[in-house]
């Protein structure tokens, strides 16, 4: 008996907390449970200090109904996001507020052992900061990580650019080291669960979700679900061939996105035309003289000849990759974000232009084309979400009274 009250107190928080708010009836209704069922499991979620009667619901008629929100404070949720561009982290309450945001950008090359101890560090970071502000527990930690992640083991299978990154069981030494569950998940898949249930466009039945920066990726909603894949693949967008000999990537293969149109094919294509003497205004646009993707979306969008080329290049690529999907899967909504898109709209103009020619008309006109809703912390944000997720939603299946 106490493990089905547990199991439906579970299941209640869980669509509270999707939701931001229900009443008793909505509760009712979604679980298929008796109201005097569900006034005597929220009385117990009240009583606890995890759940709180707040506004009214809008009149339909009758008596307006009180409607529940989570308590933020009585738990924590710590939030890690490790790429290419380095460590972000975070402390969250119960309903996701971040707080405490703190990014670190690491030199390469990368070293394994090097990177795990930022890692930790950078928990302890937040780990202090709750204690310093809340005595309540700190109930999960969620990683999200660029490459390949074996979510169900919590092992970081490959990293980009990383050779020595490989098969990490990252979940197990996190575990191990701060006795806290830990959830990991692939960056993109993370933000994607973001996008899917916080987003602007939440509720979407058939999805894609683009990032550009770092590197190519993507996630996908089908019918209303995160697809994460058979064996965690899903998603490597940046490895579509759409050409056959040209650069080399770094996955072995020649002609791939990422070796085209990412940002480090960005940043050493305007490298190269620096070097060899082309006039450009990208250098006014760079932090101590290092050329980045944000240097040439600011110099393209200022008007600057090489930069826009390069953009425009590299949107007539992206634009060929997404296209090719949106003739397969005919999504009703492409959702485009990351470093590349929220420097400037050169790009995203440009991959909306050549969408135009090369998607099939008719699936052309249906979809929708939107930005992501997250901006530079979609990544964190994800983090976020996946471990808020792996709690509210423990024991909490398909219940019935």
């Amino acid at each position: 008996m106490k493990n089905l009250q547990k199991s439906r107190e579970n299941a209640i928080l869980y669509h509270i907390w999707e939701s931001r708010t229900l009443s008793r009836g909505d509760i009712a209704h979604i679980l298929n449970l008796k109201p005097p069922t569900v006034s005597a499991l929220v009385n117990d979620l009240v009583k606890s200090n995890r759940v709180i009667e707040a506004q009214y619901a809008e009149s339909s008629g009758g008596r307006r109904a009180r409607l529940l929100e989570i308590i933020p404070d009585w738990g924590w949720m710590v939030g890690i996001e490790f790429s290419t561009m380095g460590i972000t982290t975070a402390s969250a309450d119960m309903r996701g507020e971040i707080y405490n945001l703190k990014k670190t950008t690491l030199a390469q090359p990368f070293h394994k052992q090097k990177i795990i101890k930022d890692i930790t560090n950078a928990i302890q970071h937040q780990l202090s900061y709750i204690h310093h502000r809340s005595r309540n527990p700190i109930l999960r930690i969620g990683v999200a990580i660029s490459g390949l992640v074996n979510s169900a083991s919590g092992i970081s299978i490959s990293f980009p650019r990383f050779e020595e990154w490989k098969d990490v069981p990252l979940k197990d030494i996190l575990e191990k080291e701060f006795h806290i569950p830990v959830v990991i998940e692939n960056r993109i898949t993370a933000i994607t669960m973001a996008e899917n249930l916080f987003g602007e466009h939440k509720g979407i039945r058939d999805a894609l979700i683009f990032l550009f920066g770092p590197g190519l990726g993507m996630g996908m909603i089908l019918n209303g679900q995160v697809r994460r894949g058979q064996n965690w693949s899903v998603g490597e967008f940046g490895h579509i061939a759409v050409t056959e000999n040209d650069a080399l990537c770094y996955c072995g293969k020649r002609g791939c996105l990422e070796s085209l149109a990412s940002d480090y094919a960005l940043i050493a294509q305007a490298n190269e035309a620096i070097q060899k003497g082309v006039s450009t205004r990208i250098v006014d646009f760079t932090v101590k003289n290092e050329v980045t993707a944000n240097a040439i979306c600011l110099a393209a969008a200022d008007g600057d000849r090489l930069a826009y080329g390069l953009i425009e290049r590299a949107g007539r690529y992206i634009a060929t990759g997404i296209a090719n999907l949106l003739n397969v899967l005919g999504p009703d909504l492409i959702v485009i974000g990351g470093l590349l898109i929220e420097s400037s709209d050169a790009l995203l103009d440009c991959i909306r232009r050549n969408l135009k020619v090369h998607t099939l008309e008719y699936i052309e006109k249906q979809v929708k084309i939107e930005k992501a809703s997250f901006g530079s912390e979609a990544g964190i944000q994800g983090a976020v979400t996946i471990g808020l997720n792996d709690f509210y939603s423990n024991h909490a299946g398909d219940l019935r009274a």
